[in-house]
């Protein structure tokens, strides 16, 4: 039952979100098999990639330090970031290469990166709704996780995965060799510093708590 609630939860609202955005795309939809293919790489190549090498940073920087307060600072707000804002922007960047016709603005940036972070954002929901909500505090824990993973920073993988859909996407439009070169690594330096910033100010709140 509340496997099943967190997958609901996960899932549906990411859907809601995700419908919005396409609506935003006014005058030159997307295809839908290419942004349903961008949301299944947030969800299984983002998801389950990040997941893992998260895990192994983790452990390694344990047994490095021995400390487990290392491990949780060290994993939350530098490595997460930068590896979950690789592996989401991955998935822009595949479109960026190959369907190139389909990626001429920066609302296709937008949408394209929310779209890889919406997926993304699905799994990890199903996961803290789940783990950190129901298994640590029973219902209480799920339905406060809900209304914090969904309600409160429902958005925040889409806002951060955008600026490296807009950094391609100026690097795809601008004319100028230099803004090329700078755009790309700009937008995911953007992204990465923004999750980092909203990780450990949520793992501070989370500790005074």
């Amino acid at each position: 039952m509340a496997l099943a609630g967190a997958f609901f939860f996960g899932f549906v609202p990411m859907f809601v979100f995700a419908a919005f955005v396409n609506w935003l795309d006014r005058y030159e939809k997307e295809p839908k098999a290419l942004l349903g293919a961008t949301f299944i790489w947030g969800v299984v190549i983002a998801g389950g990639g990040a997941f893992i090498l998260n895990t192994a940073f983790g452990m390694g920087i344990y047994a490095f330090t021995g400390s487990e307060s290392a491990a949780e600072f060290g994993t939350t707000s530098i490595v997460a970031p930068i590896i979950e804002e690789a592996l989401k922007g991955l998935a822009v960047l595949v479109v960026f290469f190959l369907f190139r016709k389909e990626f001429d603005s920066i609302l296709d940036g937008i949408v394209y990166g929310s779209i890889a972070a919406m997926g993304f954002a699905a799994i990890e929901n199903v996961l803290y709704i789940y783990r950190n909500g129901y298994q640590d505090n029973c219902w209480e824990g799920f339905w406060l996780l809900v209304f914090i993973r969904v309600f409160l920073v429902g958005w925040m993988h889409p806002f951060f995965t955008a600026f490296t859909g807009i950094g391609l996407a100026v690097a795809r439009t601008s004319r100028n060799m230099l803004v090329k070169i700078i755009a790309v690594p700009a937008g995911y330096t953007v992204a990465v510093l923004l999750h980092a910033f909203h990780n450990t100010f949520s793992s501070v709140i989370g500790g005074a708590g």
